[in-house]
């Protein structure tokens, strides 16, 4: 709730000036209630603007849950060195067509801010993009009041990087931009074109193409004609469990094991085999007597 105080105490700035603040630091404490479900939440934050504006912005947030899992919340705040610019926050949030829980869902917001430079109503809807490859997530929001400001934004996640596109409207004033991140690795004998790597990955050798990949139970990816997959998103310094579906190997391929645990370390990459081999020479034997009869077993 910092986020909303921030925005609040700097709306009409916001409105004129679409670059990002120089420096945001942030002291925030919260705890539950012990008498009720809702949660309180103090911070203080303090921020250097483009041009030097300087601010600190104390805060205080009251947020509860509602009817169809759905959120209500309160937030005060008030600049510190300029009393002057202090308002309230008060929104309700919910979920669109599924559960919390589920990894898809939509999730909406409103509130209604009022400062000394007036009141703003917001709107606010976005769907989280996952770190599935083929996963896409989106964000719409709009500020109605003294000054207009709307964007939109979306996410798409290929195999191969993710990308990204943005515009938006302050006021009379109109800004776009787009941008593609991901990596390049090179590891086992081959190059992987993949998604961005923050912290470590994995090569992962199933010994045949198109087996699917599982990473910590979940979809990873396919391996590609060299029977590799990379996975950009592994923990460093812990466990990271990786499986292989069986199913779409060779009938006859030997299998040793279909799951494997990784424990790469900070800003590097570790190749997994799971020496599955598809040369194998295997042969189907029929016994039968000379009046073609099956031999009994034993």
């Amino acid at each position: 709730y910092q986020g909303l105080a921030l925005v609040a105490a700097s709306a009409t700035r916001l409105l004129t000036d679409i670059r990002p603040p120089k420096s945001i630091d942030t002291i925030s404490f919260g705890l539950p209630l012990p008498f009720d479900k809702a949660s309180i939440n103090l911070s203080l934050l303090h921020r250097v603007l483009q041009d030097g504006t300087r601010s600190a912005i104390a805060s205080v947030s009251y947020s509860r849950p509602i009817f169809s899992n759905g959120s209500l919340f309160v937030t005060a705040f008030s600049d510190i060195s300029d009393r002057n610019n202090s308002g309230v926050f008060f929104g309700i949030s919910m979920p669109l067509g599924r559960s919390p829980s589920d990894r898809e869902s939509i999730q909406t917001s409103t509130s209604v801010s009022s400062t000394r430079t007036g009141t703003h109503v917001t709107f606010d809807a976005a769907r989280s993009i996952q770190p599935v490859p083929g996963s896409y997530g989106w964000r719409l929001s709009d500020i109605e009041g003294q000054t207009s400001y709307r964007s939109a934004a979306a996410s798409y996640r290929s195999s191969v990087a993710q990308f990204d596109g943005y515009v938006q409207q302050a006021g009379m004033n109109t800004s776009a931009s787009v941008q593609a991140q991901g990596a390049i690795a090179l590891m086992g004998g081959g190059v992987f074109f993949t998604n961005r790597i923050d912290d470590a990955f994995a090569v992962i050798d199933a010994g045949a193409p198109n087996v699917d990949v599982l990473y910590e139970n979940r979809p990873a990816g396919k391996t590609d004609a060299q029977g590799q997959l990379l996975i950009p998103n592994l923990r460093s310094y812990q466990k990271n469990k990786i499986e292989i579906d069986p199913r779409g190997l060779p009938v006859d391929a030997d299998i040793p094991t279909t799951r494997n645990i990784a424990a790469p370390a900070d800003r590097s990459g570790v190749n997994v085999r799971f020496g599955v081999k598809t040369d194998v020479k295997a042969a189907v034997v029929i016994l039968v007597d000379k009046n073609g009869t099956f031999v009994a077993p034993g």
